[in-house]
């Protein structure tokens, strides 16, 4: 497969991933994370994944958004399966089809709030100018236009986050993966983003899957699946 045979496939899933498991040995212990998870996003979607801590979820996530591999399943990411693709092309497919949010915001703290978000783009190196007038628009459909040129040492918590939300979605990816986005901020500004996430959510139509412990918020997603031990118990 080339870079060009990856384009988005209308009708097709934003996310899907097929039996995946994920198996850890350490010394003569075998650490089984996940087992035999299916799951579909489709375009548009919002689905939250709950459960404890150590039940997988993370380690889930991170397979979905091709930063770690499974030990057998396969994971499509809008259309395409990541099964045989090199680490280039699987890097072509995140940059195009995925946004990433997390629980810190993980800005870099000498570029500008519009900087940034236009970091994506910049790195498939599109044109600059091109680069941060589309950030411009993300930052204002997140509520901070008037944020662009301040740094993130200047923001609140709550800014920071939106920032970050702005630069998972600047690229117009399938899907954003948000692990725990509002696990840092308090119960306040937690709601606030999250409902700002639903807005961008309706608004674009950009499916999302959030990793949550908080189970409030994550009953205002459209579907709510319960991973216990590596599996997927419910939804």
């Amino acid at each position: 497969m080339t870079d060009n045979d990856l384009t988005r496939q209308a009708g097709t899933p934003a996310l899907q991933a097929s039996k995946l498991s994920k198996v850890y040995d350490e010394g003569p212990a075998r650490i089984q994370v996940l087992d035999d998870v299916s799951l579909t996003v489709e375009r548009g979607e919002m689905v939250a994944i709950v459960g404890a801590s150590g039940s997988g979820k993370s380690t889930l996530l991170h397979i979905l958004g091709l930063l770690d591999v499974p030990s057998s399943g396969e994971v499509t990411v809008d259309g395409v399966s990541a099964a045989g693709l090199s680490e280039v092309q699987k890097s072509a497919l995140r940059n195009r089809s995925l946004g990433f949010v997390y629980q810190f915001h993980h800005l870099l703290s000498e570029f500008s709030a519009l900087d940034n978000v236009a970091m994506p783009l910049i790195v498939r190196r599109e044109n600059r100018d091109t680069a941060r007038e589309a950030a411009r628009q993300v930052l204002s459909l997140v509520g901070l236009a008037e944020r662009a040129e301040h740094y993130p040492g200047q923001l609140s918590g709550g800014e920071r986050q939106r920032v970050a939300l702005a630069r998972a979605l600047v690229t117009r990816p399938a899907c954003v993966l948000a692990d725990e986005p509002t696990g840092n901020l308090d119960r306040g500004t937690a709601h606030k983003m999250f409902e700002l996430l639903t807005q961008v959510n309706r608004e674009s139509g950009t499916a999302f899957a959030i990793v949550t412990h908080d189970i409030e918020l994550a009953a205002r997603a459209d579907r709510q699946l319960l991973m216990e031990r590596g599996q997927l118990v419910s939804g």
